[in-house]
């Protein structure tokens, strides 16, 4: 385990902490707001960014419509980024961070 996930790790929200309580309307859920407004194609590659920083911070129990995206604090943040440059090509981790900013 690298320090970066070592860091996740010790942050890292019990995915009841994260999970949103009740099922959101879609008009209402940050991240399907978002991946609406973007072309078919990026809307499924934002998806899937989207898909892998929630299962990154809640150990693979959350995606991107199961997360409560407002619980997130900058801690969670710093330690995903961290985890993310270590993990991933820089563009793939770029493209994710841009994913998290826009949600």
């Amino acid at each position: 385990m690298s320090e970066a996930e070592g860091e996740l790790k010790e942050i890292e929200a019990l995915p009841e902490q994260l999970a949103a309580a009740t099922p959101m309307p879609l008009t209402l859920q940050p991240a399907a707001v978002y991946l609406s407004q973007l072309a078919p194609r990026s809307r499924r590659t934002m998806r899937q960014a989207l898909n892998s920083v929630a299962s990154l911070l809640t150990g693979g129990q959350c995606d991107a419509m199961t997360l409560d995206w407002s619980k997130l604090r900058y801690q969670h943040t710093a330690a995903l980024r961290s985890v993310l440059m270590e993990k991933y090509a820089p563009a793939t981790a770029n493209r994710m961070l841009c994913a998290l900013r826009r949600v």
